[in-house]
């Protein structure tokens, strides 16, 4: 064989061997395709075809990123490892060098899929950067690993992956070809094998099935927004973003009634958008529906608290992802069976001398915990493009109402049983004068456990009573608690305190009801049925430590979830399944029984009751409604002039709320989508994808409703950013 002959034979298995290579790295964008398959909707065929585009459209993505490390993968081990130069690595080469980065595609494309799935939304890299070194979020990605319908397409893959092996080494060669020749047919033969996929990818997208956007695209954003880093020469916080923003003069007046704010005409001092805290110092709210509902939760407070007597506790439950669409008294397809307390709390607040609100439409604010924190603590947690003010924004100054009842002499404290200082939440409840986290660190390292092995539902809960029982007995201060729930989050973990009747409950309602529910949904449907019961258990627990005649109880999701709405014969998505949550408030009987006229309390509790009956409320108007039905406890009545202001935002209870078009509440869904309801929580118009910042050019086009805020925003951080520059020069 001549010289020339033979370096043509090795060009050839260079590029071979990176066809072979680039099939194998199409191999690993396929499960999680597959898995969108299987779970989706329409005919065999349909799903088919998005298959094959969507693996085709990955793998084109992958190929942009990816490619430069096959070539120097393949190229660089046998440089360093001399061995490896032989006529094996010639043919096998490629496919060792990629393996990692198939395997890596993989878990990002199925991680990407189920963030979309739940979230509305794909990972950016900001999203990675922030929760890439917090231990719970990597965790919780991963656990999305063990879900049924990833396991299935993954051993599918790894079938195929196997497949492609074998039909690659079934010759092997006897001599090596030369390197330099076969190292140019290598990185040839990858570079024209990424043009001709690359190239195909582009024809199929102008078919408008065959789009990104039709077959969702969990690469390019993380490509985009990476490319923006290193095109600014390194990463901009989401603060820094927003800062940089220029937008029209006028914005930031819009911006604040979106956000429920007055306009800033009061300068930085005390706090931008400083609201007074007495209502009678304030317009009416622009539907008069809010002003309605607020006077109702003062007049339950005024039968509620007598002058001198300040002993409370109030226990302010999140329920991580308790949607409405599996409560039965919200959704009667649903089976009781699944929420049998939170049901019967709706049953009683229909009742006289029940001690308890429910509000039957209640809208969250936006599709994670830490904008829903925002909005229950604070009034502020619908804002553009994902953002979360307690995460992103920081240093931001609010005084929220937290900051109010810790001056009026509330002892406020934390529980939860993973990470705090996940979305900085640790950080936030510092800053707004929580005394006492108690996180997974904190807590008995023997406590039963469950997702992200963190301590279950049932142990928090029981330990959090406790520990404000012991405060409240032993300085008779006022208490606030926040409890959050987490058992109730993917990947569902079955707690290892989890009641045996649940899993049997749940099993003969899915039995009797019509539905469409699969194992993995089964899975979430215990751990849902297991936080309800958490719930009930607290309530038990408030008699068993003797406080149940000094609590009130505040109950709330902190969101919807995009998981399978599964009740019902046929598949739906609603704009309630996608958005609303439950909402109560409990007085327990003890309470009632030593009220001193419990039949005002009664006609208070009926009228608050039939105001919240008229319509949707958001979880942005929480911390109003918090604050009057406190609004006659002794210590904040006597609250000082100059400390009776906050900056709460709000919607139907914020006079300075207008959504604009005839809107009653905004909202972004358990899928991140922004949309507006009317008086009756319909919709109003269509969907805005709400989606984090990809690159700086995304602050002028995502939720183009909401981008006046951003300028807003920026009024608040530059007044915290000026006080800073203050106090560094003196």
């Amino acid at each position: 064989m001549s010289g020339v002959q033979f370096d043509r034979l090795a060009i050839r298995r260079g590029v071979t061997a990176a066809v072979w290579a680039v099939v194998l790295l199409g191999v690993a964008a396929f499960p999680s395709r597959l898995a969108g398959a299987l779970k989706g909707w329409g005919s065999w065929s349909t799903r088919a075809e998005r298959v094959i585009a969507g693996t085709w459209l990955d793998l084109a993505a992958g190929l942009l990123v990816l490619s430069p490390f096959m070539v120097l993968l393949g190229l660089a081990i046998p440089l360093i490892l001399r061995p490896l130069r032989r006529a094996g690595w010639q043919r096998w080469g490629g496919l060792v060098a990629t393996l990692p980065l198939g395997f890596a595609l993989w878990v990002f494309t199925v991680t990407a899929q189920e963030v979309k799935s739940e979230r509305g939304a794909f990972p950016t890299v900001f999203d990675l950067s922030e929760g890439g070194t917090n231990a719970s979020f990597i965790e919780g990605m991963v656990g999305f690993l063990g879900y049924d319908r990833i396991r299935t397409p993954a051993i599918v893959g790894a079938t195929l992956a196997v497949v492609v092996l074998i039909a690659a080494l079934r010759r092997r060669p006897t001599d090596a070809v030369p390197w330099r020749a076969w190292s140019a047919g290598y990185a040839l033969g990858l570079i024209a094998t990424a043009a001709v996929v690359v190239i195909g990818q582009s024809a199929l997208a102008q078919v408008n099935r065959f789009s990104p956007a039709a077959l969702g695209d969990p690469l390019t954003g993380l490509i985009e927004s990476s490319v923006d880093l290193m095109q600014h020469r390194g990463p901009s916080s989401a603060r820094d973003l927003i800062l940089d923003a220029e937008l029209p003069v006028d914005a930031a007046a819009k911006g604040a009634t979106l956000a429920g704010w007055p306009a800033m005409d009061g300068g930085c001092a005390p706090m931008p958008f400083a609201r007074p805290l007495d209502r009678d110092r304030e317009p009416a709210t622009r539907n008069p529906r809010g002003t309605a509902l607020v006077n109702s939760f003062e007049a339950v407070s005024r039968a509620l608290f007598t002058e001198g007597d300040q002993k409370i506790a109030v226990f302010f439950l999140s329920l991580e992802g308790f949607r409405a669409d599996d409560v039965h008294a919200l959704n009667p397809q649903a089976p009781r069976a699944l929420a049998p307390f939170t049901t019967a709390l709706y049953e009683r607040s229909a009742k006289r001398g029940e001690g308890v609100l429910t509000s039957r439409t209640m809208i969250q604010a936006g599709v994670r915990t830490a904008h829903n924190l925002g909005a229950m603590t604070c009034g502020l947690g619908t804002l553009p493009y994902n953002l979360a003010f307690i995460r992103d924004l920081q240093p931001f100054p609010m005084r929220c109402t937290s900051d109010v009842l810790s001056d009026a002499g509330f002892r406020h404290s934390f529980f939860y049983g993973s990470d705090a200082t996940f979305d900085e939440m640790h950080h936030f409840f510092g800053k707004h004068r929580y005394v006492e986290q108690v996180s997974q660190v904190e807590l008995p390292k023997d406590l039963p456990k469950g997702t992200w092995d963190g301590i279950t539902d049932f142990a928090v809960f029981d330990f959090g009573v406790k520990r404000v029982a012991e405060e409240l007995k032993t300085t008779n201060a006022p208490q606030f608690s926040l409890l959050m729930s987490l058992s109730n989050h993917s990947p569902f973990t079955t707690p290892q305190d989890l009641p045996a009747e649940i899993p049997i409950r749940i099993d003969a309602a899915l039995k009797t009801t019509p539905h469409h529910a699969d194992a993995d949904d089964r899975k979430r449907l215990i751990a849902f049925s297991y936080t309800d019961a958490a719930v009930e258990r607290l309530l038990s627990q408030l008699d068993a430590v003797g406080i149940a005649e000094r609590s009130i109880v505040i109950l709330m999701a902190d969101h919807s979830t995009g998981h399978a709405y599964v009740w019902g014969a046929e598949a739906t998505e609603t704009d309630a399944q996608k958005s609303q949550v439950p909402f109560a408030v409990i007085v327990p009987p003890a309470f009632r029984a030593r009220l001193t006229n419990p039949e005002a309390f009664d006609a208070a509790i009926a009228d608050a009751q039939r105001q919240l009956d008229s319509g949707p409320v958001s979880l942005n108007d929480v911390p109003t409604l918090l604050l009057a039905l406190l609004s006659a406890q002794p210590n904040l009545k006597a609250l000082p002039a100059d400390l009776r202001w906050h900056t709460l935002g709000g919607q139907l209870t914020s006079p300075w709320f207008d959504a604009g078009g005839g809107a009653s509440l905004i909202s972004i869904n358990g899928v991140s989508e922004l949309f507006a309801v009317d008086e009756r929580g319909e919709r109003l118009g269509g969907y805005e994808d709400s989606v984090f910042l990809k690159t700086r050019a995304d602050r002028y086009r995502v939720t183009p409703r909401l981008i006046p805020i951003t300028a807003t925003l920026q009024q608040v951080m530059r007044c915290a950013d000026g006080v800073a520059a203050q106090r560094s020069a003196q």
